[in-house]
């Protein structure tokens, strides 16, 4: 399963629905406490995040991601306006860096079909 974590609803749907499309299981959250639910019940293959969330940031979810055996090795892509390139963000496993005004669909499938 593919975790996507955006709290702009819209934007979640579209690359949830491009995973779907093209074969993946996804899910969608809006905020990090759902999210940290969600990874509670299935750990996810991938999670397309978006770290600016409504509520708890996604650097909440990351944490909570990072703390369990089973969800620290998860591949981790950033999806956001706000540009990470000069962040280090290994400690999270962040395999990616996408900008959330120039997205496009092939680039989220790329990292699916590696990751997923």
């Amino acid at each position: 399963m593919i975790l996507v974590v955006d709290s702009d609803e819209v934007f979640g749907k579209c690359i949830l629905e491009t995973l779907k499309k093209n074969g993946f299981d996804g899910h969608l959250s809006n905020n990090a406490i759902v999210a940290i639910n969600d990874i509670s019940e299935e750990a996810p293959s991938l999670v397309f995040l978006d770290p600016i969330l409504t509520g708890p940031d996604g650097f909440t979810f990351l944490n909570e991601m990072a703390s369990y055996a089973d969800t620290l090795d998860v591949p981790i892509v950033i999806v956001s306006e706000k540009d990470f390139s000069g962040f280090d963000l290994s400690e999270y496993n962040v395999v990616g860096v996408l900008d959330k005004n120039k997205i496009k669909p092939k680039e989220t499938l790329s990292y699916a079909r590696e990751y997923a």
